[in-house]
């Protein structure tokens, strides 16, 4: 098999010297100087990623939509998440008002929170 005997001078796309190639495909003058482009440009897909994301939803949480604010205004008895919704809130922030005490709520079983409309209400008096 033979090989090629011509050389292409190219400038590296990564720290910008001049190198001979033996390819026309060839980028970068070195292995070092390949992984720095290979991660750059991972970093920027990861990135550009994002801001679609951003760009498509507004925000990269998840819309509720305006049927289940409804439906959550209507209930007696609300859980964290449904609080949180309803408030424009994170969980965290939830747990916290009812940890200083802002915010009566009652343990129902392990896992389950609920918080009585009436104490809600009162809290914005």
């Amino acid at each position: 098999m033979s090989s090629t005997v011509f050389k292409i001078l190219k400038q590296c796309i990564c720290c910008g010297n001049m190198f001979e190639a033996q390819k026309i495909s060839t980028r970068c003058c070195s292995q070092k100087c390949s992984s720095k482009h290979y991660k750059l440009r991972k970093r920027l897909e990861k990135t550009g990623k994002a801001t679609e994301e951003i760009q498509q939803s507004g925000t990269i949480r998840p819309k509720v939509n305006a049927v289940s604010k409804a439906l959550i205004k209507n209930k007696e008895f609300l859980t964290v998440k449904e609080l949180s919704i309803l408030l424009g809130c994170s969980r965290p922030t939830i747990y916290n008002l009812i940890k200083l005490g802002k915010i009566k709520a009652t343990n129902i079983g392990i896992k389950s929170t609920l918080i009585k409309r009436s104490n809600i209400d009162k809290l914005f008096e």
